[in-house]
């Protein structure tokens, strides 16, 4: 059985929220062939790649499928000139749907427009307003016909490292001041002044930087505080299994909407994340995540909102 699964696409974040996705559709169809394609790129193809490397068989990006007319009529030379015998669309674009549904295939899933184009229809499942990891499980569901009530865990490969982490787990407390994009990022200088006030009460904190973060790391060393992902300003390992086995070794992890705050997540580790562009109900996962969404308090802007408001908020955050 061949299956193609086209999402846009994939950075960290998004890209964890489909791991469990995949490794079920694998599970449900375990001797298929699956194809991961996407319009831009996916970090399931190379910093996720350990998750999902005997899921996914091939990766196809700049698939040239998107919102353009001119293309709906021209053929698509990027995609495998093959039948599949199934295609599933992750996202809801209609000219990108058209454009998907052009390459040959025996069946079609997409709740675009509401499954006008899709083979399989709703059975009284939700597609909107939703958690992302919700909405991918309920696309299986509709698929098997067989309904899924339970979102498994993702299968985590043990590694080894070095970096000594105090033993004394419930007082490990990481911190994770990047995003993605800037207009997602609280401001840096409160997050140190939130790690000075917990290093006052006796938390161990880590800080944990990303490729993007690296300007921050002597801040962070001057400060006395650790970034178990660094040794001598570079980091230890790219490797995903890495940060999500680091990530076990802590309590809980203090974050914007970005990459990072996923890899606890799905690690296992619960996360205060605060919000002031993305939408928290689709980018908390449920049970691992304690939203704070600016928007409540009154604020616009997320550097406006005041460290006290947060300190607050995370005073009770601890007693959970």
């Amino acid at each position: 059985m061949k299956i193609l699964v086209y999402s846009f696409n994939d950075k960290i974040g998004d890209g964890l929220q489909k791991i469990t996705f995949l490794q079920e559709l694998k599970r449900i169809y375990p001797n298929s062939i699956i194809y991961y394609t996407t319009t831009q790129t996916t970090t399931l193809k190379d910093k996720l790649n350990p998750l999902v490397k005997n899921i996914i068989d091939e990766f196809i990006e700049h698939n040239d499928i998107d919102s353009s007319f001119i293309n709906l009529t021209k053929k698509n030379n990027k995609i495998p000139r093959i039948k599949f015998d199934l295609i599933i669309d992750l996202q809801k674009v209609v000219l990108r749907t058209l454009n998907l549904k052009k390459i040959p295939h025996k069946r079609f899933f997409s709740a675009t427009a509401n499954f006008l184009f899709s083979d399989f229809k709703n059975n009284n499942l939700k597609f909107k307003n939703i958690y992302i990891e919700q909405f991918y499980f309920n696309i299986l569901s509709i698929i098997q016909d067989k309904l899924i009530d339970t979102i498994p865990s993702i299968e985590i490969p043990n590694i080894d490292f070095n970096f000594k982490i105090n033993s004394e787990k419930e007082k490990n407390i990481a911190i994770a001041p990047g995003a993605g994009n800037t207009i997602r990022q609280w401001k840096f200088d409160n997050y140190l002044k939130i790690a000075k006030m917990l290093r006052d009460r006796k938390f161990n904190v880590y800080f944990f930087l990303g490729p993007d973060e690296k300007e921050l790391l002597e801040i962070c060393l001057q400060n006395k505080f650790e970034c178990p992902e660094w040794e001598n300003g570079e980091l230890i390992s790219k490797n995903i299994t890495f940060i999500m086995n680091l990530a076990k070794k802590m309590h809980c992890l203090l974050c914007n909407d970005g990459g990072t705050a996923w890899m606890f997540e799905f690690a296992g580790i619960k996360s205060l994340k605060i919000f002031g562009v993305t939408d928290e109900r689709k980018f908390s996962r449920p049970g691992f995540s304690q939203s704070i969404q600016i928007k409540d308090y009154g604020y616009k802007n997320l550097n406006d909102f005041p460290v006290t408001k947060y300190q607050e908020i995370l005073e009770d955050f601890l007693k959970d």
